[in-house]
């Protein structure tokens, strides 16, 4: 039975954050990258209502679940640098991390009853951290490849999207086409299906950079001459340099569907994240989500 969906109008909780050892690494661009403090966030985040979706608490049980319940939390990989998936708002001391994947763990925590920890790493290193069981489950715009399925368990994917190119505007009239780039340096995440498409399709110099915000950056700097990211975040980081920066679409196919990864043989904590999926699904919480943090990210910018 589809659950029923409504506002709740009032300030974006704040999501306790757990730093792991080494798990913040590069987070040292985070202030100089799009983040914010003081008032002005604050005042932003009082002014946005997240739609939230009724949780049905999880019957399932297992070895997992069960470890998760008793110790009372689970942990969250993600990489926060990649608004609106997921990025840090800063305001004063607090250090809040907020996005659409964000929704989406709490949905889970709510399902098992327990609180929501966040672990925030580079990217690259999200699923080792999953292997090894410093997380109990990655959410971060994570696409679902067949290499990335011999190394975790997905759920059924919760989004998909398009796959654009970011260029500096002075450079309008110069890259018209995906074949004016040959050539020239394209810059992409790290161990992103980005990457993999980059390299394998377009005739041009791929350097592969683990954090977006150092990527815009060096596109800025004109060490790049172009970006290759998916389309929300282009949006995003154009929406920050609007003067500067432009998203051109050269028809490149959507990305497969993003999904929640699990330690793979993690088939009870598995069958959780897609009963979450399947009821965030039903409620048509994402679109929303998507709107919500995109004018959030402005916002804060």
């Amino acid at each position: 039975m589809k659950k029923k969906l409504y506002l709740l109008a009032s300030i974006l909780l704040v999501i306790g954050i757990l730093t792991a050892c080494g798990s913040n690494k590069g987070s040292g661009n985070n202030n100089a990258s799009g983040n914010n403090s003081g008032n002005e966030a604050k005042e932003a985040k009082q002014t946005f209502d997240v739609q939230k979706v009724e949780v049905t608490p999880t019957e399932l049980t297992g070895e997992n679940i069960d470890r998760i319940k008793e110790k009372g939390e689970i942990v969250l990989g993600t990489s926060a640098e990649y608004p609106p998936y997921e990025w840090h708002i800063i305001d004063g001391a607090e250090d809040e991390i907020v996005g659409v994947d964000l929704e989406i763990a709490k949905v889970v925590a709510e399902k098992l009853g327990v609180e929501l920890k966040v672990s925030d790493m580079q990217f690259d290193g999200l699923l080792a951290a999953l292997q090894t069981g410093d997380i109990d489950f990655v959410i971060a715009g994570m696409v679902i490849t067949e290499t990335r399925k011999q190394a975790a368990d997905f759920s059924e994917p919760y989004f998909e999207q398009g796959q654009d190119i970011v260029i500096k505007k002075v450079d309008e009239d110069k890259f018209k086409t995906i074949d004016d780039l040959a050539g020239k340096k394209i810059g992409v995440q790290l161990g992103t299906t980005q990457q993999e498409y980059a390299e394998a399709n377009f005739d041009a110099e791929i350097v592969a950079i683990p954090n977006n915000n150092n990527m815009i950056m060096e596109l800025k700097n004109g060490s790049l001459d172009a970006v290759f990211m998916t389309n929300y975040p282009a949006e995003q980081f154009r929406s920050r340099s609007p003067e500067d920066l432009m998203v051109v679409d050269f028809d490149i196919p959507n990305e497969d569907g993003s999904g929640i990864a699990v330690k793979k043989g993690n088939s009870d904590l598995l069958a959780v994240m897609n009963e979450a999926v399947e009821e965030i699904k039903a409620a048509n919480a994402i679109e929303s989500w998507f709107d919500t943090f995109m004018k959030l990210s402005e916002e804060t910018e």
